[in-house]
């Protein structure tokens, strides 16, 4: 077989792996929709506080957390698909026992192992897709991969206002969803790379590396989180009423879906760090009119659009300059740092976002979210840039 002929050959199996893995990864996205509005309207129910709303939002990311320094390894140990799958099946009985262990403590433990278990679909599926494609498209692809996570998020509350909140149906839904994302990658399991032995690298010192994208994981893990999981709360506190709220959230899903292609197109485009800096200042001049325009639907819907746009690009940013800057030997040990910083935001951010509202009814919600996009430029400004700067020098110099 010709050189050439092998080429193509491998270039179609990456499209049609990649192509499994953006399906797979709708689903995955879906049950996120679904767990994440779910959780705040039921406790809303249940009368539970906005900082019991936010801890539970937070379960996940505390498991990630826990378990993000080893998943590599035991990816490596058990294969790439084996660990996707069994994570996609924890996520899927976490659903199914959740309408019967109906209390607050009880899915707090159920909302950790779920996190646990779409913890490997997640990290495995982003180190799948930042290996595959060249620098070139690295924007463009990995916008395809946030379309397919977050039209998944995005379908997530849509669904649910059809669906009977307080019945048995949301969660067979949930469930369903996970089986849709198995599905696709034990089709593709002979298209997946391999996790070879950059899986075994320690992670917790590729926190060090490309802080840019690392800055850019946290801050989103922080907004994005703190917006899915409390924009409903914040609603209803404002006046809305359930429907409306879960309206804005889908608004500032969707608008991350819309938004991933004109942003991954600007990554490719233009330097990645300064994008990022330029679109948190554009979230610190555009999120206090959203909020406190919030009953202006005409205004707060297409505001909160761009907002959710500018929240998936940081994560798109953060990704495409972490498959630029590490070497492929690293990549799935930095992939799980930048993971880890990203669910420490999503741990971090809806507790402390909920205190603040119920600190500062109900605008404490976005004196917080515009705290955190202040810390992140400086954050930027003093240690990001600088690092990038030097990066920059030191390649031109070679």
């Amino acid at each position: 077989m010709s050189s050439e002929l092998q080429k193509a050959q491998n270039k179609k199996a990456h499209i049609r792996g990649v192509t499994a893995l953006l399906v797979s990864t709708f689903f995955l996205g879906l049950s996120h929709g679904i767990g994440y509005p779910l959780t705040a309207l039921t406790f809303e129910r249940w009368g539970a506080s906005a900082f019991m709303t936010g801890l539970a939002a937070g379960m996940p990311a505390l498991a990630a957390l826990i378990f993000l320094p080893v998943a590599p390894r035991f990816a490596s140990k058990y294969g790439l698909i084996p660990s996707m799958v069994s994570g996609a099946f924890i996520g899927m009985l976490g659903f199914l026992i959740m309408p019967f262990w109906a209390s607050v403590k009880g899915w707090m433990i159920l909302r950790f192992l779920m996190g646990l278990g779409l913890l490997f679909p997640w990290l495995l599926g982003e180190t799948w897709i930042n290996t595959v494609c060249s620098d070139k498209i690295r924007g463009r692809i990995l916008s395809l991969y946030v379309i397919a996570m977050f039209g998944g998020y995005g379908a997530g509350p849509i669904l649910l206002v059809f669906l009977p909140v307080t019945g048995i149906i949301s969660f067979i839904t949930g469930a369903a969803s996970l089986l849709f994302c198995a599905a696709p990658l034990i089709l593709a399991r002979r298209m997946a790379p391999k996790m070879g032995k950059h899986a075994d690298a320690n992670v917790l010192p590729m926190l060090r590396l490309a802080p840019a994208a690392m800055t850019a994981a946290l801050l989103a893990g922080v907004l994005e989180y703190a917006y899915i999981s409390l924009l409903p709360t914040f609603g209803t506190r404002s006046g809305l009423s359930e429907a409306s709220s879960l309206r804005l959230v889908t608004a500032f899903l969707w608008g991350g879906v819309l938004l991933a292609p004109v942003f991954g197109y600007a990554a490719d485009r233009i330097n990645r760090s300064t994008l990022l800096l330029g679109l948190i200042f554009g979230f610190i001049v555009l999120a206090p009119p959203a909020a406190l325009l919030v009953s202006n639907t005409a205004f707060a819907l297409p505001a909160t659009f761009i907002l959710g746009g500018f929240g998936c690009a940081y994560y798109t940013l953060g990704l495409a300059m972490l498959g630029e800057q590490i070497s492929l030997d690293t990549l799935a040990a930095a992939n799980a740092a930048f993971l880890f910083l990203y669910q420490l935001g999503t741990l971090a951010g809806p507790p402390l976002t909920g205190v603040a509202m119920d600190t500062l009814p109900p605008l404490g919600f976005l004196y917080a979210a515009l705290a955190f996009a202040v810390i992140a430029v400086l954050w930027l400004l003093f240690f990001g840039i600088k690092a990038e700067t030097r990066r920059i020098t030191k390649k031109l110099k070679h």
